[in-house]
């Protein structure tokens, strides 16, 4: 042992305070633990679950540990802060120790906190954070599932207490806990499915496809199904043997029977039955209605496209009438409806898309009853509505009325033209981008046109932005034609057919 003193004495190392260099050295270890722990709890939150499925695949022998640690989120945030604020707590102390050794006793407690704020600040804090925030997957995986696993089950003890106080306290303030499993909202899972994408984990086509499942869950029915006035209706006080043959002359699988009016229905015919008849080769002259009529299944409007696919399943069904809140008929949905709605169109068409007439680029005419999803297949043109499902739909919002043939209205640079009104429904519409020049072109007009004298502001006065070609036909040959269409109505009634 002199012979040790001698040496150190020697080399000029009697005087070494040996307690200083141990507690410095254990201030360097605290303050590694502190970013360690600090680190771990932002690199495990920040990975994401294309980091997770990647780490499972790649056999990591740390995986595993990972896995664990995040199924279990609240146990691995409690073992986190405890190790936190105790290496933390044992850091401050321990400076607190070095100031006394180097300076005695004097303003130690504010040398303490101007020094331990700093440190703790940037090395236990804002340093490891960013450098997990950054690289989540070499943090973790290099650092925290060698460190935390151990540490987790070491503190259990001191967790359970901790987790029993704060479950405690919590109730005391909210109230009991409602217990939730962890479930991913529509938004969320959107944003996975982009991730998976962008990372080549799914094809685009898979994506579009669970796109649209999620979008089932939240689209009602009366966005999908078949409209009203597009519905051939048959009268059941019609003979079975002409039944049949309107039936046949239709074309269609399932076409729906009334009793004495529309909003009345009764049941379907379908194709199937009465193929089967047919084929039978009996007389047809001795079968009822009731013989080969099958029951109506009638849902709401607000029915979502994905819950319309259970209830076919459930009630063995293809077909169901949407109903209004006053009884009246709105439209009929079908399994079809659903299935292209979330499979795209069957047969590889869009609906109405053979009726589409393209002007130019920039102008397209195309039937009223065509869905604003087709439309904007065909023209790319961005054009969308809260309510309206069809752009007659989008357009008869813009007029606001019922327009005639030739009446324009303009709308965030595009221009609706009713082509065709049959009755009430505008059935042909052309759709015009308007181009820049042109608007520049238009406002150079309007600037050199002469000032107007007098302007009409009698209450019939139309919006500006709405023209009207000249017609015509005066009120008194449409109060003139009105019976008629009445007559013909009911003729229609009384015999079946289009509504």
């Amino acid at each position: 042992m002199e012979e040790l003193r001698t040496l150190y004495d020697s080399l000029g190392m009697g005087d070494v305070n040996w307690e200083l260099i141990l507690r410095v050295s254990l201030q360097v270890v605290l303050l590694g633990f502190s970013a360690v722990f600090s680190g771990s709890e932002t690199a495990l939150f920040s990975l994401s679950r294309i980091d997770l499925q990647k780490l499972r695949h790649s056999r990591d022998k740390h995986s595993e540990n990972i896995h664990a640690m995040l199924d279990e989120p609240r146990r691995l945030i409690i073992s986190i802060l405890c190790g936190n604020e105790l290496v933390n707590i044992a850091s401050a102390a321990n400076m607190a120790a070095i100031l006394l050794l180097l300076f005695g006793e004097q303003d130690v407690g504010w040398f303490n906190i101007l020094i331990m704020v700093p440190l703790l600040l940037l090395i236990g804090e804002v340093t490891p954070k960013t450098i997990a925030v950054s690289f989540p997957v070499k943090f973790a995986t290099r650092l925290t599932a060698r460190i935390l696993p151990r540490w987790i089950v070491f503190i259990t003890p001191l967790r359970e207490v901790v987790r029993q106080i704060s479950d405690r306290i919590t109730t005391l303030v909210v109230g009991e806990a409602v217990s939730r499993e962890n479930i991913l909202h529509a938004d969320e899972l959107r944003t996975l499915l982009e991730e998976s994408e962008e990372s080549g984990v799914i094809e685009a086509t898979e994506r579009v496809l669970i796109d649209n499942v999620i979008e089932a869950s939240e689209t009602d029915i009366s966005r999908i199904m078949t409209p009203g006035p597009r519905i051939l209706f048959l009268d059941a006080d019609l003979p079975v043997t002409e039944l049949i043959d309107r039936f046949r002359e239709y074309q269609h699988p399932r076409i729906p029977i009334y009793q004495g009016h529309w909003d009345n229905v009764i049941g379907f015919l379908h194709s199937e039955d009465i193929l089967r008849l047919i084929q039978g080769g009996g007389d047809l002259e001795q079968v009822t209605l009731e013989m080969i009529i099958k029951p109506a299944h009638f849902v709401p409007p607000t029915k979502k496209v994905d819950e319309m696919f259970d209830y076919f399943q459930a009630h063995n069904t293809r077909v169901a009438i949407v109903l209004g809140e006053y009884g009246e008929v709105l439209g009929i949905v079908t399994m079809k409806d659903v299935l292209t709605f979330i499979f795209g169109e069957i047969s590889g068409k869009m609906v109405g898309l053979e009726y589409y007439q393209e002007e130019d680029e920039n102008s397209y005419v195309v039937p009223g009853d065509m869905r604003l999803s087709d439309f904007y297949n065909l023209t790319n043109f961005d054009i969308e509505d809260p309510v309206m499902s069809t752009i007659a739909g989008v357009a008869f919002r813009l007029f606001d009325r019922l327009p005639k043939e030739g009446d324009k209205v303009r709308y965030e640079g595009y221009e609706f033209i009713a082509r065709e009104v049959t009755g009430l429904r505008i059935s042909k519409i052309q759709v015009r981008k308007i181009v820049a020049d042109e608007e520049r072109s238009e406002a150079s007009d309007d600037d050199q046109s002469e000032p107007i004298e007098a302007v009409d502001e009698s209450p019939d006065r139309q919006d500006e932005t709405i023209e009207s070609e000249p017609d015509g036909d005066t009120r008194e040959q449409d109060s003139e034609s009105a019976p008629a269409d009445d007559e013909s109505k009911k003729e229609t009634i009384d015999s079946g057919g289009a509504r």
